[in-house]
C-alpha cells in the first residue's frame, strides 16, 4: 500500500508541476497581449492625430483683406500704402491672405462710405481703413462687426469703439510738442501763426486743441487764427507768405501742413529765419541739413508711415484669436539737430519719409533720387 501511495503521490505531485507551468505560460501570453494591443491603440492614436494635424494644416483659413487707401494727395499717405503692401507680401501674413483689395477713397467721404460697403460685399475678411470723417463710418463699421469682420481704424482717429483695433500717433500729443518746441523757441512771447491740415477732419481739430492747450501756459504768446493749408506744398507757402505780409512781426510758425514750405519763403526771401516746427520727408531734412549755418532752429516731429504695419500685425492677431489692446498708440518719430545725418538720406528722393519698415532695396526702387 505504501509504494502505490508512493506513486500516486508523485504522480499528482508532477500533475500539479505540470499544470502550473501551463497557468504560468497562459498569464505570460496574456500580459504579452495586452502590452501589444496597448501599443497599438497608442500607434493608432498617434496616427489620427497626425491625421488631425495634417487635415488642419490643409484647412488653414485664408482670409480676404481689404485697404482703403484714404488720400493720395501727398507722399505720406502714399507711402503709408506701400508700408502695408510690402509688408503682407511677407511671412506670416503671405500663407494667411488669399485676396487683397486695395481701394482709393480721394479723401471723399461719400465715396470712402461706398467703398467700405464694396469691400464688405466682396467677402473681406478684415477691412483697414483711415476715416475721412470722424463720425460718418460708424453705423457700418458696427453693421460689419457684427457680421464677423474685423475692422482696425489708423492713421485717424474715429467716433465710438465698434471697432477691433484703432491703431494712431495722438494728433492732440503731436500738436503739444510742436507747439512746445516753437514756445520755448520763441521765448515764450509774440506773435505764432498756426497751419492746419484740412478743416473738418478730426486729426485738425486734435492739432488745433493740442496747440491751444500748451499756449495757456505761454500767456505773453499771441496765436493766430488756424489757416487750413489742405496738406499741400503750394497752399502753405502761400499762407506763411500772407501770415509774413500781415505781420511783420511773426516769432514763430506751428505747421501740421508741409512745414518745409515755410521755410522756403524765408530762403528766397533772404529774411532771417524764425523758429518752426518740422517733419520727417528727406526733403524737408535736405533743406534743413543745407540750411544749418543760417541759424534755422528746427526740431521734426512725425507721425511715421509704418503705421500701417503696426495696423496689419494687430489684425491678423485678432483673425487668429490672440487678445490685443482696443486702443494702441504709436510714438512719434523725433529728429533733432544731433540725429540729422542717422536720418536724412541724399541718396533718395525727397518724397522718401525716413523712419521706414520697408528694407532698403524696396526702399531704393520706390524712391529713387531724382
Amino acid at each position: 500500500m505504501k509504494k502505490i501511495f508512493s506513486t500516486v503521490s508523485i504522480f499528482v505531485l508532477v500533475a500539479v508541476i505540470v499544470l502550473s507551468f501551463s497557468l504560468m505560460a497562459c498569464k505570460t501570453t496574456t500580459a504579452a497581449e495586452t502590452t501589444a494591443a496597448a501599443e497599438t491603440t497608442a500607434a493608432a492614436a498617434e496616427t489620427t492625430a497626425a491625421a488631425a494635424e495634417t487635415t488642419a494644416a490643409a484647412e488653414q483659413k485664408k482670409y480676404t483683406v481689404g485697404y482703403q487707401i484714404y488720400y493720395e494727395g501727398n507722399d505720406w499717405s502714399l507711402q503709408m500704402a506701400e508700408e502695408f503692401k510690402y509688408a503682407i507680401t511677407q511671412e506670416p501674413y503671405a500663407s494667411m491672405v488669399e485676396n487683397v483689395y486695395y481701394v482709393s477713397d480721394e479723401f471723399d467721404v461719400t465715396k470712402q462710405m461706398n467703398n467700405f460697403d464694396d469691400l464688405v460685399t466682396k467677402g473681406c475678411d478684415i477691412i483697414f481703413v483711415s476715416p475721412v470723417d470722424p463720425k460718418a463710418l460708424v453705423e457700418k463699421i458696427k453693421a460689419a462687426e457684427a457680421q464677423g469682420i474685423k475692422v482696425v481704424v489708423f492713421a485717424i482717429d474715429m467716433d465710438g469703439e465698434d471697432f477691433t483695433a484703432s491703431v494712431n500717433v495722438s494728433d492732440f500729443t503731436h500738436a503739444k510738442v510742436m507747439a512746445e518746441f516753437v514756445a520755448k523757441a520763441v521765448g515764450g512771447k509774440g506773435k505764432v501763426a498756426v497751419m492746419n491740415g484740412i478743416a473738418g477732419t478730426q486729426t485738425a481739430i486734435d492739432i488745433h486743441d493740442g496747440i491751444v492747450e500748451v499756449m495757456k501756459n505761454y500767456p505773453d504768446i499771441t496765436l493766430l487764427p488756424d489757416v487750413y493749408t489742405n496738406w499741400d506744398y503750394a497752399v502753405t507757402k502761400q499762407a506763411t507768405q500772407d501770415a509774413l505780409q500781415a505781420n511783420p512781426d511773426l516769432a514763430g510758425i506751428i505747421s501740421h501742413s508741409e512745414p518745409r514750405s515755410c521755410a522756403e519763403v524765408f530762403i528766397e526771401s533772404g529774411k532771417p529765419f524764425i523758429p518752426m516746427n518740422w517733419m520727417g520727408s528727406n526733403g524737408s531734412l535736405r533743406v534743413w541739413k543745407e540750411n544749418l549755418s543760417k541759424g534755422i532752429k528746427l526740431e521734426s516731429s512725425t507721425k511715421p508711415p509704418y503705421i500701417s504695419k503696426i495696423a496689419l500685425e494687430l489684425g491678423f492677431k485678432a483673425l487668429q484669436g490672440e487678445t490685443i489692446e482696443k486702443f494702441t498708440e504709436v510714438p512719434l518719430q523725433i529728429v533733432t539737430e544731433a540725429d540729422l545725418d542717422k536720418f536724412y538720406r541724399p541718396d533718395l528722393s525727397d518724397r522718401y519719409w525716413t523712419g521706414s519698415f520697408l528694407p532698403d532695396d524696396v526702399i531704393q526702387k520706390l524712391f529713387p533720387k531724382e
